[in-house]
């Protein structure tokens, strides 16, 4: 029997009819509550990313078949698709929770992102020093205060840049030489390394997955299946992610004409390069432009 999966937006009221434009939910757990989320009688695969502190207390979790004992003090970040139990939590537990959605976090700008992904997968659950603490303390205030604000003009705008510095925050946190971190990667680990590796360099002129197949030594299903085990994402959309990312960024800061962009991006012709955009965004390259204006 497979594995249900857990949405987290149906856990949270929402009497207003905002789930249509869900960014975030902001929610407590504790250790005399129900199972509020179901994830104590049988694991559940959790369709958001998210991060956790815990505040007080203690909580045994199983994420992703690996045992962790997450405490006070301690900051807890998983992503979309991560196979989430609780074993057991002590009376005085108690954490809070924010949860936001893939495509808000795919369109963060880190460097190094996949062997941040890797590292944060190896090490969901780790202690935080008081000032790191105080820092997302904070951080969880005001993006709850800001998203709160029915009806306020840019309300999300100004959610979706806060959650971006919260996000920009927990890398540095991941990124900053901790000794208590763990680097531990296997071969296809290594493999789904050097393929973001290469992506990164070759995206623009090479848009075929068994360009990267063979420049690893490898065939095209393998890497598909490796790419796919290791991240959540297949390998074709990882590609399409580098191309509309890089889309994203010359549409949003440079003023070339969609030609240009186009030519830039080595499409054929604006057309088919407008028909791709919006066929993965909703919108045309003109559309978005005018949207985040």
């Amino acid at each position: 029997m497979g594995i249900n999966s857990i949405n987290i937006q149906h856990y949270v009221n929402d009497p207003e009819g905002f789930r249509h434009e869900l960014i975030l939910r902001n929610f407590k757990l504790s250790g005399n509550q129900d199972d509020y989320l179901e994830l104590e009688r049988f694991p559940k695969i959790v369709e958001a990313v998210f991060v956790a502190l815990c505040l007080n207390g203690s909580c045994e979790l199983s994420i992703n078949n690996h045992d962790y004992h997450f405490r006070k003090d301690d900051m807890c970040v998983c992503f979309s698709a991560t196979v989430l139990q609780t074993l057991n939590k002590s009376p005085d537990f108690e954490c809070m929770v924010l949860a936001t959605n893939v495509e808000f976090i795919r369109n963060i700008d880190i460097p190094s992102i996949s062997e941040l992904f890797l590292t944060i997968r190896e090490n969901p659950c780790i202690p935080l020093s008081k000032e790191e603490i105080t820092f997302l303390h904070t951080y969880f205030r005001y993006i709850n205060l800001a998203y709160e604000r029915k009806g306020y003009p840019y309300r999300l705008e100004v959610t979706r840049q806060l959650l971006l510095a919260l996000c920009y925050e927990v890398a540095s946190i991941y990124q900053n030489g901790r000794s208590d971190i763990k680097h531990i990667y296997s071969h296809k680990d290594s493999l789904f390394r050097k393929f973001i590796q290469l992506l990164s360099t070759k995206f623009i002129t090479e848009r075929r997955v068994s360009f990267y197949a063979q420049a690893l030594y490898i065939t095209p299903k393998y890497l598909s299946t490796i790419v796919k085990e290791v991240s959540q994402k297949s390998a074709s959309e990882w590609i399409n992610e580098y191309i509309l990312q890089h889309a994203k960024l010359l549409l949003s800061t440079t003023s070339l004409t969609i030609q240009q962009i186009s030519d830039e991006l080595n499409f054929p012709n604006p057309s088919f390069f407008t028909q791709y955009f919006k066929r993965f965004t909703g919108k045309t390259p003109k559309e978005y432009r005018l949207s985040i204006q």
